[in-house]
């Protein structure tokens, strides 16, 4: 079993790639926290806003149609979230980095080749090269998830960056591996802080409160991946 000492080290730096505000709470608002204890350094890139977020929307705006005005405002809300999220965890707002691209498009568009997003990825990971990646697991159903992952291995591919990476599973699929390789043993206040940020994602709470606030438990687990 590989232990968070492995790695969570004095001056390590570590990225996590959040698909949406709210993934970098959700599967590493543990290791966030145990990161910044430790001495190392830390960034989260988000690479939607989650703005193509109908349902809850739509309950807590009280509008059926959503247009693109809609969604940019949605958006910028979810992003507001999201910063106030990391700053519970220890954060600063610097740490963290919007590429906006379209969500709910990630998975084809890496399967087209997007350029843009591809030398997005690569132009941070060269600007920021990362001792330790945590990125979403490539088994996660939603196709976001899938696609940050595969734009992520691809930029480390192209720089022949090979950093440690631990992946986190948010939508397990009927397919997936439940991950076990590294498991984060949280203490119950970091478990709180954890909730804490979790809940600053009210957004997303709106609708699913419970399920959300279940990530906040005594463990955080990761696959180890090839990189």
């Amino acid at each position: 079993m590989i232990q968070a000492a492995d790695f969570l080290t004095p001056g390590t730096r570590i990225l996590v790639i959040a698909p949406h505000p709210d993934d970098e709470s959700l599967g590493a608002g543990g290791l966030i926290q145990q990161a910044l204890a430790a001495g190392a350094e830390v960034r989260v890139i988000f690479v939607t806003d989650g703005d193509n977020n109908p349902w809850p929307q739509r309950w807590l705006e009280w509008r059926w149609h959503i247009d693109g005005e809609c969604r940019r405002r949605w958006g910028a809300r979810r992003r507001a979230e999201a910063l106030r999220a990391i700053e519970k965890l220890g954060l600063l707002k610097s740490q963290a980095e919007f590429f906006g691209f379209p969500d709910a498009e990630i998975l084809p568009r890496w399967r087209k080749g997007d350029a843009a997003i591809m030398d997005k990825f690569t132009r941070t990971f060269a600007d920021w090269p990362a001792d330790v990646m945590i990125p979403p697991s490539p088994m996660d159903r939603h196709p976001d998830h899938q696609g940050a992952f595969h734009f992520a291995q691809e930029a480390l591919r192209k720089l022949k960056q090979h950093p440690v990476i631990f992946s986190y599973l948010i939508h397990p699929g009927w397919l997936a591996v439940e991950p076990s390789e590294c498991l984060l043993h949280l203490t119950r206040e970091q478990q709180a802080v954890k909730l804490q940020a979790i809940l600053c994602h009210e957004t997303q709470t709106s609708l699913s409160r419970g399920r959300f606030s279940s990530y906040a438990s005594p463990e955080e687990a990761f696959v180890a991946e090839p990189s």
